[in-house]
């Protein structure tokens, strides 16, 4: 297949292909289409005339350093382009340009140049008019890729998720050093695997203290993508399975101990949101020769716990474990180059060498599992009769699945005919058919299917829908009943695709799915490697900054997936949840094990994630606060604004060398000047809003600098994009103000529309952003309602998506 050329559809968004036409043939005959170019049309700007009073300003006292149409110049070569409102941009012009004499450009002169550029160039508007937004041509994200083969092998086995609701593991306790049936003495479902049953064993009447066996099963739910450590301390034999059948090796084995360790670790690659098959088994006896004389009385214990990708050892808790058995998961553990991140979320619209020799080395560990599991995947055996026939047809499952709709006859000769008809035995053929389906643009490029419909193959449109919103909920293919609903043409209005997409979103694949979204919409989406002041934060540790993370982790989960799923409870819950070790650290009264919970910290002066402990020590540095971190994240993430970087790297004013000063007014003074008051006008007042908590994130009034000890300032204030100034007084008062801002509305909204469809959302039309603005607004501010408005407004043409009544709630 070379595909040419991408066709936008009636009232569909716009659609350009960005990359250069290279078609490489990858094995067996198939070629992989990389990219097909589409100019853009030159950008345009509207004629400057005499009715724009502004265009005078602007050729007297800008056009100089920003050229004629705000394009950029030798002196400052970035474009005139940003997303300040009118208001917010002539408050700027006038308190700072022309950076010589900002006192040549003020008043009525500052608001006409103002007007001039924001309509011109400078704005989102502008720069749509000029050169409108398009969607790209992408293949898959690494992500969806290790989505997308896992769920396929899934499908195979006829794995769906299955609805539970309690937590821990199954313990099965034996009176023996092996697991014989006649001598289990009863099971339980135990909470997390933490127990010290010294020298006299589980229960003393019923088991020998020298001899006994437990046994726990059921499943792990991993709440992050990435590599785990597990870790069984014990001094008795162990071994420990994750993700494996029962027949397949450990992950640690100590079953035969030699030597005195007690402890013991492992590492495995897993995917977030997803629950893998655990089996840990223990026995207090000597392992080989059954000879009880041999056997001293010792004190016997064991724990299970894991490193997660972004945390220290800890106890695996009750909260990730099912009592329940699952199947095993197949993790692809071929390495691929990261995905662009350039402008706030993963993008598949460039495809580099070392990507190509990923996606091939992938679908052949995809081929060879498959090999290795057949009998197992197909339920037929080696040697049985029709095996070639059921083969042909599990490969056609597959290649349909792989390809999110059904097969044309063209494809299936390809595919399936050419390969079983040519290949000297069922195996070679089907390894043959599976690397063709995986090395098809069809498979990489999700999006080039949907582009190749013809009116022949109408039934393939519930099928591009049913892809779309598999790959946005779940980065991965559309699972049985939203397959059916493709085949039985039930996707096509808005109200039938809600009604998959709100059953998908119960998904754990989702809820993992929005919590990378949240950490990365915070800016936090790295590993808790926070650095403090030993001396002025001696509490401090690694520990700590793990359970800050694990806190607003909970704190997410709670808002998004508690009751109403309202996003103002991000910002205006005052409470956090904390456990013994963080409870020591904030002065709360809990005992030292006490597990996680919800508290009410400081007498209601927290504001959610703007005051909670782990932003408030990331967004700080190792000694003291950081209102510029603070602020940039504000301004940024929250509310949206682009901030261009500073031009030089500065060191922040040294606390010793200033004692007399807060760290508000050490911040002040530094960045006084003319040129650093293009942003900072905007980044401080916010920052200092957050002064009232220290760099631990604990509540605060004064700050002592060596012998000098002064009052915390907290007020602030913020400019929106539309409307009057904004003050408050503290965090909780900016707290307040930014649950209900429009300006973090569409920011929040922006940024979750970018995460599930991975294109720019104005490619869908300038009114998009405030249309699910609005309806966001009208739904009281329901998250997983908006997840569901933003796959209908994706995958349904605009004209099958029903205005909403929101304009009559909006503010």
């Amino acid at each position: 297949m070379l595909l040419t050329h991408f066709l936008p559809s009636a009232g569909a968004p716009s659609r350009a292909i960005s990359l250069s036409a290279i078609v490489l043939g990858i094995g067996w005959g198939l070629p992989l289409v990389l990219r097909v170019s589409q100019a853009d049309p030159p950008p345009t700007t509207p004629p400057a005339t005499a009715v724009q009073p502004g265009v005078a300003v602007y050729q007297e006292h800008c056009l100089r350093c920003h050229g004629e149409n705000g394009q950029g110049t030798k002196e400052i070569p970035a474009p005139l382009h940003g997303e300040f409102s009118l208001a917010q941009l002539a408050a700027y012009i006038d308190e700072t340009m022309p950076h010589d004499d900002p006192s040549q450009v003020t008043g009525a002169a500052a608001h006409q140049v103002a007007q001039y550029i924001h309509g011109a160039f400078y704005s989102t508007v502008a720069r749509d008019r000029n050169r409108p937004a398009r969607v790209e041509l992408s293949r898959l994200t690494v992500r969806q890729y290790q989505n997308t083969v896992a769920d396929l092998i899934a499908h195979c086995r006829n794995q769906s998720p299955i609805p539970d609701t309690l937590r821990g593991l199954r313990g099965e306790y034996f009176c023996g050093r092996d697991f014989k049936d006649n001598a289990r003495v009863y099971e339980q479902i135990d909470p997390e695997v933490r127990f010290d049953f010294k020298i006299e064993g589980p229960d003393p009447e019923r088991f020998e203290p020298n001899r006994f066996a437990i046994r726990w099963t059921g499943s792990i739910v991993p709440p992050e993508t990435g590599t785990y450590e597990f870790i069984v301390r014990t001094e008795h034999a162990v071994r420990l399975a994750v993700n494996t059948p029962w027949h397949a090796p450990s992950l640690l084995d100590a079953w035969v101990k030699s030597g005195d360790n007690t402890e013991y670790r492992g590492r495995i690659f897993l995917l977030g949101g997803r629950r893998y098959p655990l089996r840990l088994e223990f026995s207090k006896a000597n392992q080989g020769i059954d000879n009880k004389e041999n056997e001293s009385v010792a004190e016997a214990s064991i724990a299970l716990l894991w490193q997660p990708p972004h945390g220290t050892v800890q106890l695996v808790p009750q909260r990730c474990l099912i009592p329940t058995d699952s199947p095993p998961i197949f993790v692809l553990q071929t390495p691929f180059p990261p995905d662009d991140r350039s402008i706030g979320y993963d993008r598949g619209a460039s495809v580099s060498k070392e990507w190509l020799a990923a996606s091939t080395a992938a679908s052949i560990e995809t081929a060879d599992y498959v090999l290795e599991h057949i009998e197992e995947l197909s339920h037929v055996k080696r040697g049985a009769p029709q095996r070639l026939t059921k083969l042909t047809a599990w490969a056609t499952s597959f290649a349909e699945r792989a390809f999110r709709q059904p097969l044309s006859a063209d494809l299936h000769a390809l595919l399936i005919d050419r390969p079983f008809a040519t290949m000297p035995d069922a195996d070679a053929a089907l390894r043959r058919s599976i690397l063709l389906t995986l090395s098809s643009t069809r498979f990489l490029f999700p999006d080039a299917s949907a582009a190749s419909q013809t009116a022949a193959e109408p039934a393939s449109d519930g099928f591009a829908i049913a892809a779309r919103l598999a790959l946005g909920l779940w980065d991965s293919i559309p699972d049985e009943p939203l397959w059916q609903a493709a085949q039985e043409n039930r996707l096509a209005n808005a109200e039938q695709v809600a009604q998959q997409a709100e059953r998908m979103i119960n998904d754990r694949r989702v809820r993992a799915k929005v919590q990378d979204f949240l950490f990365a919409w915070l800016r936090v989406d790295h590993g808790p490697e926070i650095v403090k002041d030993a001396q002025r934060f001696p509490a401090f540790s690694q520990q700590i900054a793990t359970d800050m993370r694990t806190s607003l982790a909970l704190f997410l989960d709670d808002v998004v997936w508690g009751p109403g799923s309202d996003f103002r409870r991000l910002f205006t819950d005052d409470e956090i949840y904390l456990n013994g070790n963080l409870a020591a650290l904030y002065n709360f009264a809990l005992p030292s094990d006490a597990p996680f919970q919800r508290v009410r910290l400081d007498g209601g002066s927290r504001g959610g994630v703007l005051s909670h402990p782990y932003m408030m020590s990331v967004l700080s540095y190792a000694g003291s606060t950081s209102p510029i971190h603070r602020g940039v994240f504000l301004a940024r993430s929250v509310l949206g604004n682009v901030l261009r970087p500073p031009p030089d790297a500065v060191s922040p004013l040294a606390p010793h060398l200033h004692k007399n000063l807060t760290t508000r007014e050490r911040v002040a003074l530094q960045t006084s000047s003319v040129a650093c008051q293009t942003c900072h006008t905007l980044i401080n007042p916010l920052g200092f809003a957050l002064e009232g908590f220290d760099a631990l994130g604990r509540q605060q009034q004064t700050e002592q600098w060596g012998d000098e000890t002064k009052a915390v300032e907290t007020s602030g204030s913020y400019q929106p994009r539309e409307g009057a100034e904004v003050t408050f007084k503290n965090a909780r008062e900016l707290a307040d103000y930014v649950a209900t801002s429009r300006d973090a509305q569409e920011a929040f909204v922006q940024a979750l529309f970018h995460a599930l469809v991975k294109q720019p959302i104005r490619a869908w039309g300038p009114e998009t952003l405030e249309n699910l603005r609005q309806s966001f607004v009208a739904h009281d501010y329901n998250i997983r309602h908006l997840l569901v408005a933003i796959m209908q407004l994706a995958v349904l043409p605009p004209e099958s998506v029903p205005r909403t009544n929101a304009q009559a709630h909006a503010p």
